[in-house]
């Protein structure tokens, strides 16, 4: 008799084979899928954080050189009226200027006795023009800048479920020259020569070329104070105190640029109300509306005029809707000049 041998699997065999071979591939899968997840959520967390220190520090410089911060006053609301905003991206509802607290510390604000605001108004140091008239005399005027942060809304604003929709905006105002220094100039061909040097925009003794500036700001005093803004005439390069078409009257100041929000190009966005309890939004500020105030960019402006300390608290978010939201929550406090 011939006896053959036979080789092979069974069905059982195969179908069990193959099922384990699903699983370790499966969980091989998804080891690398998670890694993945988690090697890319690591890198949005490192640039969130990198960008929020990025504005964080320019707001510091800026602010170093400041000469003058506006509060939610009758000075600073006025100031803030006078820029010219009409080319800039719209305001958050809800945005407020920081109460200046002469007496007070950085601290959570009470009901009743709120002092954190989500703008940011001030003067700030540009540059010193020094110009030597014909007769030999030389004059050093201080040129300044107002600048305005503020929060608008982007891709349809804050809603619900997202904490995105916020952008911070920059807005920076034509040169201003020091209005006090120019009145102390007794000889009014001098001083003719001078604003002619302003409003040219001719090189000054040192040969450097500045932006003509036409507008002449007595810091000391409030812009409701007649005087107060002048403006140099073209033809006569004399100061007047109404302003010279096409300026806008009642006076406006004009920005120097178009200005545009800092965080559309860097893919981020400000923090909003609707974001999670444990991102830090509202540390200082008490939530009026979950859609209007005060969200992730919280201002506090404390100290005497001699001694001010300015509170920035930022909280930024990824625009990447993929997997986890990346983001960072950081603040600084700012010694800062208020003369």
């Amino acid at each position: 008799m011939r006896h053959t041998n036979r080789h092979g699997f069974s069905l059982a065999e195969l179908l069990i084979a193959a099922t384990l071979l699903f699983m370790m591939v499966y969980g091989v899968g998804t080891l690398i899928v998670s890694g993945s997840d988690a090697t890319e959520y690591a890198r949005r967390l490192d640039r969130v954080t990198e960008i929020d220190q990025d504005v964080l520090d320019d707001l510091r410089l800026e602010l170093v050189s400041s000469i003058k911060l506006f509060g939610s006053d009758a000075e600073g609301l006025a100031t803030l009226a006078k820029l010219d905003l009409t080319r800039a991206p719209a305001l958050q509802t809800g945005s407020r200027l920081p109460t200046i607290d002469d007496t007070g510390a950085v601290r959570k604000d009470v009901p009743g006795n709120e002092i954190t605001g989500n703008q940011l108004l001030f003067a700030k140091f540009a540059f010193q023009d020094k110009f030597t008239c014909s007769t030999g005399t030389t004059y050093a005027t201080d040129v300044y800048r107002w600048l305005y942060y503020y929060l608008s809304p982007e891709d349809g604003g804050p809603r619900p479920g997202s904490p995105l929709g916020l952008n911070l905006v920059r807005a920076a105002s034509e040169p201003l020259a020091d209005g006090d220094q120019i009145d102390r100039i007794v000889s009014a061909a001098e001083r003719t020569e001078v604003l002619r040097h302003l409003a040219e925009g001719t090189p000054d003794a040192n040969g450097q070329s500045h932006p003509p500036l036409v507008v002449v700001w007595k810091r000391g005093q409030s812009v409701l104070t007649l005087g107060t803004l002048r403006q140099i005439d073209p033809t006569l390069f004399v100061l007047g105190n109404n302003p010279i078409a096409p300026r806008p009257s009642p006076w406006r100041i004009v920005l120097a640029d178009a200005p545009a929000g800092l965080l559309s190009f860097r893919h981020h966005s400000v923090a909003s109300n609707y974001a999670r309890a444990n991102m830090g939004v509202a540390r200082f500020g008490l939530v009026q509306t979950l859609s209007d105030y005060p969200h992730g960019f919280e201002v506090q402006i404390v100290g005497p005029n001699a001694g001010r300390e300015v509170l920035l608290h930022l909280v930024l978010a990824s625009t990447n809707r993929r997997g986890q939201v990346a983001w960072s929550d950081m603040q600084a406090v700012v010694d800062a000049r208020d003369l």
